[in-house]
């Protein structure tokens, strides 16, 4: 099968998180006819799949994930048929991120080496991302499975293919926020406590500048992104109100720092409305990462430009991946199709630029050498 009859394969299973089985099941045939030693690793609901070939360094392993976000109404042509019209191929996946694993295992095809390649695939990346990658880590080191570098398939390009490359991603963690005053009717607030008054407030007061980036990093921003008062009519002051916050940060905080600046703002707004409690819970996702090796920068910086010409850019813009957990065990760069239709209707990839992807990998393993 060629790049794009894999390509059509893989969208043609229905994986949306955490479904996934059938997806790797083929795949794991797949690999099997070509010498790779697979083991599967299920963890609660979802199925996993570690495969290698060779047992000698430099070892490479390539991190990809086959399920994928809900499809969403109004498709030019079924999600998962795997469509090609006019030299482009439309599914739900097609760049996020089964054009890449397509990439990669026809990539594979004419890898020959005396060191090794792994492949490590996973249901859970769209999700909770907690039975999926995290979760498989400890198995690598357990058993001797440390690669000294992964790419990931991430589509991490925007105008043209690899001309972007990911070398880090931003830290990640969210604050569920609830204030408890006390109900009262409207037209008698001095017999209430409006838990939307201070709410709002400490809310205003967050939305401030965390920094002004790195030169490695955008500048960290907060983001509100819920907001509740569960109350049902116009007359009732509310007695409870709740909010989230998302903080998307660089490499000058942490997770630690952060809780504190949100816990002493919680603490300013307190000293104003005393009788209002506020109850916050932190929520942690991925801290801030810069890839460990720039040989290793280099190295894929240099496949691409053979095989394109151009020098890509490094960036660490974006939401998290499954780079997060990777990077505390080996250096890793994230590179893939461009991301313009990821988790769009009609998402759609090229079947030139799937081409492209597959020359890029080939030469970035014929350089491992």
């Amino acid at each position: 099968m060629n790049v794009t009859e894999l390509a059509q394969k893989l969208i043609q299973f229905d994986t949306i998180t955490p479904k996934g089985s059938e997806c790797l099941d083929f795949i794991q045939n797949y690999l099997t006819d070509l010498g790779f030693e697979v083991t599967r690793l299920p963890f609660a609901d979802v199925d996993n799949l570690f495969a290698r070939k060779g047992k000698n360094s430099p070892h490479l392993m390539y991190v990809g994930h086959v399920d994928v976000v809900p499809t969403g109404d109004g498709w030019k042509h079924p999600p998962f048929a795997g469509t090609i019209e006019d030299g482009v191929l439309y599914g739900r996946g097609t760049v996020d991120m089964k054009g890449s694993i397509a990439a990669f295992l026809a990539a594979l095809k004419k890898y020959q080496s005396n060191g090794s390649i792994s492949i490590l695939l996973t249901s859970d990346e769209e999700g909770p991302a907690k039975n999926g990658v995290v979760k498989i880590i400890p198995w690598l080191q357990e058993n001797n499975q440390i690669p000294d570098y992964a790419l990931v398939g991430e589509p991490t390009s925007v105008n043209q293919v690899a001309d972007t490359i990911k070398n880090g991603r931003r830290g990640s963690i969210s604050f569920d926020i609830t204030v408890l005053g006390k109900q009262g009717h409207v037209a008698y607030p001095q017999l209430a406590d409006n838990a939307a008054t201070p709410l709002i407030e400490f809310l205003n007061n967050l939305k401030t500048s965390l920094d002004d980036g790195t030169p490695d990093f955008q500048p960290s921003n907060l983001e509100i992104v819920k907001l509740n008062m569960p109350n049902q009519t116009y007359n009732v002051i509310c007695g409870i109100a709740h909010a989230s916050v998302n903080i998307r940060f660089n490499t000058l905080h942490s997770f630690a720092s952060l809780t504190e600046r949100i816990q002493l703002a919680m603490q300013k707004i307190h000293e104003k409305y005393q009788s209002i409690c506020f109850l916050i819970k932190p929520s942690q996702s991925a801290e801030p990462f810069i890839s460990s090796s720039a040989e290793w920068v280099v190295m894929v910086s240099k496949a691409v430009a053979e095989i394109t010409g151009i020098s890509p850019t490094c960036s660490t813009s974006g939401g998290t991946s499954d780079a997060r957990f990777i990077q505390k065990i080996c250096p890793v760069v994230e590179l893939g199709l461009c991301n313009k239709t990821a988790h769009h209707v009609d998402e759609h990839v090229s079947i030139a630029d799937l081409e492209n992807l597959q020359k890029i990998y080939e030469n970035l393993l014929d350089n491992l050498n």
